[in-house]
This record gives C-alpha cells, sequence and structure tokens, in this order.
C-alpha cells in the first residue's frame, strides 16, 4: 500500500513540474513572439519607428532591432535593479537609445552620401551599444557606472 502511495505523490509531483515548465515555456515564448513583433525599444515603451520595421530586412529595420535586442540584453541585468545609482545610469542610457533610435529615423529620410554616413555613424555606436551588456555582467558597480555612462556618451555624439 505504502508504494503504492509512493508512486501516486511521485506521479503528481512529476506532472505538476512538467505542466509548470510547459506554462513557463508558452509564457516565455509568447513574450518573445510579442515583443518581437512590436517596435519597442524596451519592453512597453515604443518607439517612433515604422512598424515595417520589426519585420523588414532594410538596413535601418536591421539596425534598429539591433538596438531593441542590445537594450534589452541591458536590461535583463540582474545587477542593476538593486542599485539606484545603476538604474539611473541605465534610464540616461534609455534616453540616449530613443535619441539614437530617432536619428536612424531621421536618416532613412536621407538619400544618397548624407544617409549612407549617417546610417555608417549609427551603425558604428550601435556595435559599442552591443558589447555594453557583456561587460556589465558581475563587474564592479564603478565598472559597471562607467560603462553606462561610456555608451550612453558615445550614443549621444553620433
Amino acid at each position: 500500500m505504502i508504494a503504492v502511495i509512493v508512486i501516486v505523490v511521485t506521479v503528481v509531483v512529476a506532472l505538476i513540474i512538467l505542466g509548470g515548465a510547459a506554462w513557463f515555456a508558452f509564457d516565455s515564448d509568447k513574450r518573445i513572439r510579442k515583443f518581437a513583433r512590436s517596435t519597442d525599444l524596451i519592453p512597453g515603451k515604443p518607439s517612433r519607428a515604422p512598424a515595417e520595421w520589426a519585420t523588414g530586412n532594410t538596413r535601418e529595420a536591421l539596425l534598429h532591432r539591433r538596438i531593441r535586442y542590445a537594450i534589452a540584453d541591458v536590461h535583463n541585468n540582474p545587477a542593476i535593479p538593486r542599485d539606484p545609482e545603476l538604474v539611473a545610469a541605465r534610464d540616461h542610457l534609455d534616453e540616449a537609445v530613443f535619441d539614437t533610435d530617432d536619428r536612424l529615423i531621421a536618416a532613412s529620410q536621407q538619400e544618397g552620401d548624407e544617409r549612407t554616413e549617417a546610417l555608417d555613424a549609427t551603425e558604428s555606436a550601435i556595435a559599442v551599444l552591443e558589447e555594453l551588456p557583456k561587460k556589465l555582467w558581475e563587474a564592479p558597480k564603478a565598472d559597471q557606472l562607467a560603462d553606462l555612462d561610456r555608451v550612453t556618451a558615445t550614443l549621444r555624439r553620433i
């Protein structure tokens, strides 16, 4: 009799764990797809980019998505929300990211060499932003603040 109870409890626990894992996978996939289809730079904060940039293959659309995923990686850093100074520095970075995206939108309206130069400058700044998440991971607070400020300044220079 005890063996049957142990087997039943084990099966119930296994089903609960399996159900939780399935729900987590479904919910995560749903949130990722929703973010991927939007033009939000930060989840819940939409940019002014055209909706077709969410899935388009133009250079501007690809640069826009690179910005989105780089800043999303910064926001996923678990150490930042615990420190008010780091949150403030990240908020300044967020403002610079929105300004960069606005300049990208403006560059898409230009033509010829001006457009190419503006897109090249934006792309080089995005490359710096893309390096930021790995630099922030487990770095000392002073280094994190310096890196956030450095990338913010780089984005504001373009």
